[in-house]
């Protein structure tokens, strides 16, 4: 099976959501344009393991009752504490019908980052609009490509060579840049809200 197949089941879209936890199944519900909107539930175990290797815009194959419905992971709501899945939203796919999707940006090679320096995000998702068939899960960028006081802006994301994709984030955007540590301690004004900083992991502790 894909593992991105979800087994599903039509629920009672008047069962009390706490009832269905109880249970052990996460409610969720299905919408389109072409369709009703259809109200599941999943296996926690299941939808567990589909979000700790997939996050909102990844697409999945929900098997309803035994019917195969293409969508993506629209959104999805965790309990603060206990973490638990609350609640998930999926927007069905229409073969042929272009769809709008906010991926996240995956950094890869971060710890190829001297220790000095620190990777400044400014974004961490991009809005993309494409084909069913050629919708993907998230946006590289390669950070060994670059060095100190390098910045990275969403036209150097793989995503926006793939002709197959329609990237709707301006490229000009800034997505993050390769500062030195020493650079970043000042405080943020007060109205301003503090990019997320990440520093270079030490002798490879980290993967």
């Amino acid at each position: 099976m894909n593992i991105n197949t979800l087994i599903c089941e039509k629920r009672d879209p008047a069962a009390k959501a706490s009832k269905i936890r109880k249970n052990g199944f996460v409610p969720a519900v299905v919408y389109g344009r072409h369709i009703d909107s259809l109200s599941i539930q999943i296996k926690q175990d299941a939808a567990t393991k589909f979000l700790q290797l997939h996050s909102t815009g990844s697409k999945a194959l929900l098997e309803i009752d035994g019917e195969e419905q293409p969508a993506i992971l629209q959104d999805f709501q965790r309990d603060p504490l206990s973490r638990k899945i609350l609640h998930i939203e999926f927007h069905a796919l229409t073969s042929g019908e272009k769809v709008k999707v906010t991926l996240p940006v995956n950094f890869m090679n971060r710890d190829s980052l001297e220790q000095d320096m620190l990777l400044h995000i400014q974004m961490s998702e991009i809005e993309i609009s494409a084909l069913p068939e050629f919708l993907v899960d998230h946006a590289n960028i390669d950070i060994s490509k670059y060095t100190l006081g390098d910045s990275v802006y969403v036209s150097d994301l793989d995503i926006s060579s793939n002709e197959n994709i329609e990237v709707m984030t301006p490229p000009e955007a800034l997505v993050c840049t390769i500062t030195h540590a020493s650079r970043l301690t000042e405080e943020p004004a007060a109205d301003e809200e503090e990019p997320e900083a990440v520093a270079a992991p030490k002798e490879a502790t980290e993967k």
